[in-house]
């Protein structure tokens, strides 16, 4: 009868063993946060949706029936919240992803959409607002 054992390897089965030394290890540095600038950046708009719902109620609940009470400010706050974190999240992520990725790869592409999306999607926010003169989004 013959001892049978396991194949001793000289080198990891692929697969294993450190990071971008495997077969399957395409992916350049920098793609995830590069993907996550994009994607943060793209969910800015749709986040208000989710937010419009507690902000009426903010403001319903925060409005005096005359004049002023110096809580006008809420609802801006509560509405905004949100998407303002998208927006921080996504210019660090492609700030992040434009200093670790190659310049012209996958992940400095998504970054740089990324860092182009989020100006134009505040200016989309806040320009009525500025041409009103006034910051209130719902008064």
């Amino acid at each position: 009868m013959s001892d049978q054992r396991a194949p001793e390897y000289l080198e990891p089965p692929p697969g294993y063993g450190p990071p971008g030394k495997g077969p399957g290890s395409q992916r350049q540095r920098g793609t995830g946060p590069g993907v996550a600038s994009i994607i943060c950046a793209v969910l800015v708009m749709p986040s208000m949706l989710v937010t419009i719902v507690p902000t009426m109620f903010v403001a319903l609940f925060t409005r005096p029936d005359t004049g002023s009470n110096g809580k006008e400010w809420m609802a801006n706050f509560v509405f905004l919240s949100l998407p303002v974190l998208l927006g921080l999240l996504a210019l660090t992520f492609g700030l992040f992803a434009l200093r670790r990725s190659p310049r012209g790869s996958i992940g400095w592409s998504a970054a740089v959409a990324g860092l182009i999306v989020v100006p134009v999607e505040a200016v989309i926010l806040f320009l009525p607002s500025i041409q009103r003169g006034q910051f209130d989004v719902f008064y």
